[in-house]
Formats: C-alpha cells, sequence, structure tokens
C-alpha cells in the first residue's frame, strides 16, 4: 500500500511537473511573444523618435529660418521706417529751403541731402568766396633801384617850335668823353653840320692846360692837338655849346669847377666875340654808380651854380639833366651805356633825348 501510494504520489507529482513544465513553456513563448512584440514595439518607436527628432530638427531649422527671416524683415522695415523719416525731413528742408529762397530772393539751398544717393553727386564742394577787396591793400611805395626811363616826348620848346637839323650847321660842341657819345650819334645828321672839339677826361680846369703839359689830354683838329679856345677860334662857329664840369667836381670840388668854367668860357668869349655861348648842364650818373664826391647832389650843386653864372654874363643855359633826368635827380637806367662801368655815359636813346630838348630850347 506504501509502494502503490509512493508510485501515485510519484505519478501526481510527474504529472504536476509535466504541467507545470508546459505552463511555463507557454509562458516562456508566450513571454518570447510578448518581448518580440515589445521589441518590434521598440524599433517602432524608435523609428518614430527618429523621425520625430529629425521633424523637430527640421521644425527647429525652419523656425531658426522664419526667425532670422522676420528679424530681417523688421530691419528692413525699421530701415524703411528711417529713410521714410529722412525722406520726409529732407522733403520738409527742400520745402523750407524753397519758401526761403522765394523771400530772399537768393539761389537755392547748396546744402546736400543727408540721405544716402547710390549715384555719384553731380554737387560742387563747396569753398569759402574769395572776392576782391573794395579798397586796395596799403602798401608801401618802393622805389625801383634802376629808375624807369621817361616817356620819349621832348619838354615843349622855349622858343615856340623846334628848329631843323640844318640850324647846327654852323655850331661848334665842346665836351668830353659824354659829348664824345654825341659826336658820333650825330653822324645820322640830326645835328646837321656841327663841328665837335672833345677829348675823354677833359674838363674846364685841364683845358687851361698848354700843349706841353705831360698830361694834357686836349682834342685833335685837322690831326693836331689843339686847346679848345684856340681850336674855337680857328672853327669860328656862330654858335658853341660847352659841356665839361664832370671831370672837375670830383677833382677841384664845386667851387674849383666853377671857377675854371669861368676862366675857360673867359678865353673863348675872346677868340670868339660874335658867337653865341650855350652852357649845357652836367648831366646825372645813375642812381647806384654815385661817387663819394662826384655824385648827383655835387653835380646838382654845380648846374645850379653855372645856371646863376649865365644869367649874370649873359649866356644861354640849357639844362640837359632834366631831358634825360628821372624825376630824381638820376639818369634813366635806359638812357645809359655804361651801367655796369660808370654809370653816366649815353646810349642812342639818351642821346635823341639830348638833341630833341636842345633843337626845342635853342
Amino acid at each position: 500500500m506504501k509502494r502503490i501510494f509512493s508510485v501515485i504520489i510519484a505519478a501526481a507529482l510527474v504529472c504536476s511537473l509535466c504541467a507545470c513544465s508546459s505552463g511555463k513553456n507557454e509562458q516562456s513563448s508566450e513571454l518570447s511573444i510578448t518581448e518580440s512584440a515589445a521589441a518590434s514595439n521598440a524599433e517602432a518607436t524608435s523609428e518614430e523618435s527618429s523621425e520625430a527628432s529629425k521633424t523637430e530638427s527640421s521644425q527647429t531649422q525652419t523656425s531658426k529660418k522664419e526667425s532670422s527671416a522676420e528679424e530681417s524683415s523688421k530691419k528692413e522695415s525699421s530701415k524703411a521706417e528711417e529713410s521714410s523719416k529722412e525722406e520726409s525731413k529732407a522733403e520738409s528742408s527742400s520745402e523750407s529751403s524753397t519758401e526761403l529762397s522765394a523771400e530772399k530772393s537768393e539761389e537755392p539751398s547748396t546744402e546736400p541731402s543727408k540721405e544716402p544717393s547710390t549715384e555719384p553727386s553731380v554737387e560742387p564742394s563747396i569753398e569759402p568766396s574769395i572776392e576782391p577787396s573794395v579798397e586796395p591793400s596799403p602798401e608801401p611805395s618802393v622805389e625801383p633801384s634802376k629808375p624807369q626811363p621817361q616817356p620819349s616826348k621832348p619838354k615843349q620848346p622855349s622858343n615856340g617850335s623846334p628848329v631843323s637839323s640844318d640850324w647846327f650847321d654852323d655850331a661848334l660842341f665842346i665836351g668830353d668823353s659824354v659829348t664824345l657819345k654825341l659826336w658820333y650819334y650825330s653822324d645820322n645828321g640830326s645835328l646837321g653840320d656841327a663841328e665837335f672839339l672833345c677829348a675823354g677826361s677833359l674838363g674846364y680846369n685841364n683845358a687851361l692846360w698848354d700843349l706841353y703839359h705831360p698830361d694834357n689830354v686836349h682834342p685833335t683838329l685837322n690831326g693836331e692837338k689843339v686847346t679848345v679856345d684856340e681850336g674855337a677860334r680857328i672853327i669860328n662857329p656862330n654858335k658853341i655849346f660847352i659841356m665839361l664840369g664832370m671831370n672837375d667836381i670830383g677833382l677841384y670840388g664845386v667851387d674849383g669847377a666853377v671857377d675854371g668854367m669861368r676862366e675857360l668860357v673867359r678865353r673863348i668869349h675872346n677868340n670868339c666875340p660874335d658867337a653865341d655861348i650855350y652852357i649845357e648842364s652836367v648831366t646825372p650818373m645813375l642812381e647806384d654808380m654815385q661817387l663819394t664826391y662826384l655824385n648827383n647832389t655835387t653835380i646838382a650843386e654845380f648846374d645850379r651854380k653855372a645856371e646863376a653864372y649865365c644869367n649874370e654874363m649873359g649866356y644861354h643855359y640849357l639844362d640837359i639833366a632834366s631831358a634825360v633826368g628821372d624825376g630824381y635827380g638820376n639818369l634813366v637806367y635806359e638812357y645809359c651805356s655804361d651801367a655796369a662801368a660808370m654809370g653816366l655815359h649815353f646810349s642812342d636813346a639818351g642821346c635823341y633825348q639830348w638833341v630833341e630838348y636842345l633843337k626845342n630850347h635853342v
């Protein structure tokens, strides 16, 4: 009985174990199916999640683009509003300027618009207007170092009308190197057939020397040296023109030159008592070539005393200095032929003035 009972129990246990195993297998199968479904669901969920993630990313990018577009639109709208405001201001300014221009009858305002332009500006740059002063600015008077030449028109004739060239046919000119230039110039016939007794360095005082003086500078006549008073006697002219003194003033002073003039003219007058005697003034030097004792001041002083002497003796005085001077006591630069040397000898232009003065004042 015990053994039967044991077998029954064992059989029951085996059945029970079989049942349990079958249940477990079913449960395992069901669990496997469930797990497979779950895995499938998980994969589906993963794919959905991935797609959702992609969709979200795309939506995010789209959202960002839309946001950027909105910001850009806002900026453009803001710029458009600012541009509209500036245009409104410009139009207001233009209208105001137009009204102001109409009231004041002035030209339209040239102030450039504040609105940026895409086209190149055609408005000229605004520069300060430079207008000439109504009143000339005062300038210090500066005298030129080289005086300007005076007009070539001679002074009015003292006798009412100029003489012709042949009026000088019976005239004699006595002088130094200054008159020597006039002699050369007269080859053009401007002084007719006038005679000349001239020598370089000749003066009133050394003209008084005799022919045997070792330093004599007497002129020549017919190829031989003669004193001027003796030469005047030989020629025997009706008119005698004397210009000396330039070589006396520096050596003997003004008074010594005047004394020499008195003595020489006396001798000439004694040899030619019927001749008309004309004393010509000593002519000036260039302003920048004057010397200590020979200068335009001492020359002018000598000329005043020579004129007084002529008035005293009844001789004719000719102010040649006024014909070639610049109005300030200087020789006109154009009339000088040795501006770089002595500054006192004449050019052809100076000789022309000299001749014109003689024709109008003899």
